[in-house]
């Protein structure tokens, strides 16, 4: 479901250079063409483990993530789906305001995960702009994470620094960043 592009073009990078220098050294018998492919193919192979690693590293997120969706959908029970009312220009920029001094360090200014702290943190924060991942977690679920927070991630909860309606603000922001 979270799949990094960077994998294919890793593949495509170091496994089809591979072929080429080995034929070349076969035929001109240059040592060096020899050498350049088998450091190619350990590149190759390291990056397929790094590759590997991710890939569980993604499932056990999205794991974890489905179990708190789960719990989520448990503790509001039919409220979990109730959508969140549109949101006027006030509100708006006020969230705007809002993300761009609690959230922007992780979540990045436009809210596509990638914020100066992100770096530093063992689960990536999500990409708000992208559909998929933005539509993982219905709209009253994502208020509750914004009160609550996300158990062991940096992602902690709002309620007891902010009034409702900045959380609401805030969410109708996040909403926002969405690309249809």
């Amino acid at each position: 479901m979270f799949v990094h592009k960077r994998q294919l073009h890793s593949w495509v990078l170091l496994f089809f250079p591979i072929p080429l220098t080995t034929l070349y050294y076969f035929y001109t018998g240059d040592e060096y063409q020899l050498k350049y492919s088998c450091i190619l193919i350990f590149v190759a192979f390291y990056n397929l483990s790094c590759t590997q690693q991710e890939n569980a590293e993604t499932l056990a997120q999205h794991q974890r993530m489905e179990a708190y969706r789960q719990e989520i959908r448990q503790l509001l029970g039919k409220k979990y789906d109730t959508p969140v009312a549109k949101a006027d220009s006030i509100q708006l920029e006020r969230g705007k305001y809002l993300f761009a001094e609690l959230c922007s360090s992780c979540h990045g200014g436009l809210g596509r995960g990638r914020g100066r702290a992100s770096e530093k943190l063992t689960t990536l924060p999500p990409n708000f702009t992208d559909p998929q991942q933005a539509s993982f977690y219905s709209e009253q679920a994502r208020l509750y994470i914004i009160r609550k927070g996300v158990p062991g991630t940096t992602m902690f909860g709002w309620e007891k620094h902010l009034s409702e309606e900045d959380i609401l603000a805030l969410y109708v922001h996040v909403r926002s960043l969405i690309k249809e």
